[in-house]
């Protein structure tokens, strides 16, 4: 797991900063980002070897320094497979899952900037169909599509898409799904709805 930056000051007098990373409080001035020298990145390297504590004999193919393999998280709402039928959905935001509470889906969105929704659904009546995430605290919506396209099986992506400013840095968050139809009485079926954060 990589330490992240949770805190940054500015120090008494200016001309520098107070970082909390992963637990531990570094000083800086601004003048000091500047290339690091073969043998500063030596002595990281040492550093960073010491730090994952792994026999040298099993670091052939593996990263020393930096995030290793992927920072992508995956979180599903429900399915693959799932069949949520909304009979007579009304034409205002009612919770997908039908749980208590929408079933609210915990996300840790720390250290991330970008999401991606993915939605597969059978969109049964003559819409227009509408679906959204939103927090589940304030209903502050993460993403919101209203017109999901024509009737019928969809399998729907907001690639990747940059946090709104409200949902960076907010730490493990609670998310409820949502939809409705500009047609009261139109019947969708949702089988799976997926959140990935990077």
């Amino acid at each position: 797991m990589p330490d992240i930056c949770t805190a940054t000051a500015v120090c008494s007098g200016g001309g520098h900063r107070t970082l909390t990373i992963g637990g531990v409080t570094v000083t800086m001035h601004e003048n000091e980002i500047v290339p690091l020298s073969a043998e500063e990145k030596q002595t990281l390297f040492r550093y960073a070897i010491r730090y994952r504590g792994e026999l040298l004999s099993l670091l052939l193919n593996r990263v020393v320094f930096g995030d290793e393999a992927t920072n992508v998280k995956i979180y599903s709402f429900f399915g693959p497979g799932a069949a949520i039928t909304k009979t007579n959905i009304g034409t205002a935001y009612v919770n997908i899952c039908p749980g208590l509470n929408g079933e609210r889906l915990i996300a840790d969105f720390t250290g991330c900037t970008q999401f991606r929704l993915m939605l597969h659904s059978n969109l049964i009546g003559t819409g227009a169909f509408a679906a959204r995430v939103v927090r589940d605290a304030d209903d502050v919506v993460l993403a919101e599509s209203t017109n999901l396209g024509a009737a019928g099986e969809r399998e729907l992506d907001t690639d990747w898409t940059n946090l709104p400013a409200a949902f960076l840095g907010v730490g493990v968050v609670s998310l409820r799904a949502q939809a409705k139809s500009a047609t009261a009485t139109d019947d969708p079926v949702f089988r799976a709805l997926r959140l990935g954060l990077r």
